[in-house]
């Protein structure tokens, strides 16, 4: 029989059941609906006529809330199921990622989007544990020749593919 100590001795949250489960899952779900919810402020910002006619981010609108609802069962798995701890996150990979996105951004009103995304690609490649420089800029060079051909030529898209003073596509 447990005398009055033992109670003391036990860690506290170990004689019930845990709140949660999957740290990570919470986590990840947790940012799901961050970032769902900011996309979905932004889309309030786009102005509607009425009710009764669709708006221009009326799709967007429902794909954010399926995303959110993504979510939701993130977080639900989290408190239910047993998954992996919360772990360190390379700072590196994620920097090189999100420069790369913003770089693409910034370059392509100015050189086009091929070269935007060429650079885009060979930045947030460089982010690969595993880096095979050569593997990756001949998949780079790939990737941009396969949407130029797509977005330029099959689907006639307007956008400039290369811009550089003197010499345009």
């Amino acid at each position: 029989m447990a005398g009055p100590g033992d109670a003391m001795q036990q860690p506290v949250g170990s004689a019930g059941r845990q709140w949660v489960r999957g740290p990570q899952d919470v986590v990840a779900g947790l940012v799901v609906i961050a970032i769902a919810a900011v996309i979905l402020r932004t889309l309030s910002l786009i102005t509607t006529t009425s009710y009764s006619t669709f708006s221009p981010a009326l799709f967007p609108r429902i794909c954010t809330y399926c995303i959110m609802l993504g979510g939701v069962v993130l977080v639900a798995r989290g408190l239910v199921k047993h998954g992996p701890g919360l772990e360190r996150m390379p700072l590196r990979p994620l920097a090189l990622v999100v420069l790369a996105v913003a770089g693409f951004g910034l370059i392509a009103p100015l050189f086009g989007y091929a070269i935007a995304g060429l650079l885009t690609l060979i930045v947030s490649g460089l982010a690969a544990p595993d880096l095979r420089l050569r593997q990756l800029l001949m998949v780079s060079i790939l990737l941009i020749a396969a949407s130029v051909a797509l977005f330029s030529y099959a689907l006639k898209l307007t956008m400039p593919i290369v811009m550089i003073p003197g010499l345009s596509f």
